[in-house]
């Protein structure tokens, strides 16, 4: 049986994020309100499947520790509000991000092994970051954002395994990236328009200049 926590009314009328977990795995996760931070903090000690978060937008949360596997976390922020998360578990498999409003993502891999993700924000206006950091592998996984403009950054030194590719909507959108990247990975591009800029080290280039190869070899145009 499922177990939900959080989920109350705030004093100033906001909804709280909540947790949704099997009872039986109560045990193998630890949450903890940070004082003066704002933040929830899930401190995973065991290896933990299907975990469900709905992030209100009224609090920030990090997850740290073993591995979640099938995780699904619902972006439920009202519209000018963020989601904000930082992932720091050492692997996250099959994570499945969706957000069903208008609300805003601010999603921080910040390390560990990100297998087979996919991540979809608003089809709205949003404005949304999401960002993988220096020690992090992102392992064939995708990334679908709205009409917003929306900053998406791969930290340089990160490793790429298999195909990963983003769709970035039809935002004037940045994509950030090192100069260089571990593996043998490709970051596919499946959508980049003449607005959009790929921002690698110092150089900005647009469409066109991807287009006449000035982009790191592991970058590509999907045809």
């Amino acid at each position: 049986m499922a177990d939900t926590i959080g989920g109350g009314i705030n004093e100033d009328g906001s909804l709280q994020n909540t947790i949704v977990i099997d009872e039986s795995d109560l045990g193998k996760i630890d949450i903890a309100e940070l004082e003066n931070a704002e933040r929830t903090q899930l401190a995973v000690n065991s290896k933990i499947e299907d975990v469900e978060i709905g992030l209100k937008g009224d609090i920030d949360t990090a997850s740290s520790g073993k591995m979640l596997i099938d995780p699904v976390f619902t972006n439920e922020a009202p519209k000018g509000e963020t989601a904000n998360i930082v992932i720091s578990n050492t692997k996250t498999k099959n994570l499945e991000f969706v957000t069903t409003t208008k609300g805003n993502t601010d999603l921080d891999v910040r390390e560990g092994k990100f297998v087979k993700g996919s991540i979809t924000t608003s089809e709205s206006k949003a404005t949304d970051s999401i960002s993988f950091g220096a020690t992090t592998t992102v392992n064939k996984s995708s990334i679908s954002t709205g009409r917003g403009a929306d900053t998406l950054t791969f930290s340089g030194g990160l490793k790429l395994k298999g195909k990963t590719t983003v769709e970035s909507g039809k935002g004037k959108d940045v994509i950030e990236v090192g100069e260089s990247r571990d593996g043998k990975g490709k970051l596919i591009l499946s959508d980049f328009s003449k607005k959009d800029r790929l921002i690698v080290g110092n150089d900005s280039l647009k469409l066109s200049d991807i287009e006449n190869g000035e982009a790191p070899k592991w970058i590509k145009l999907d045809a």
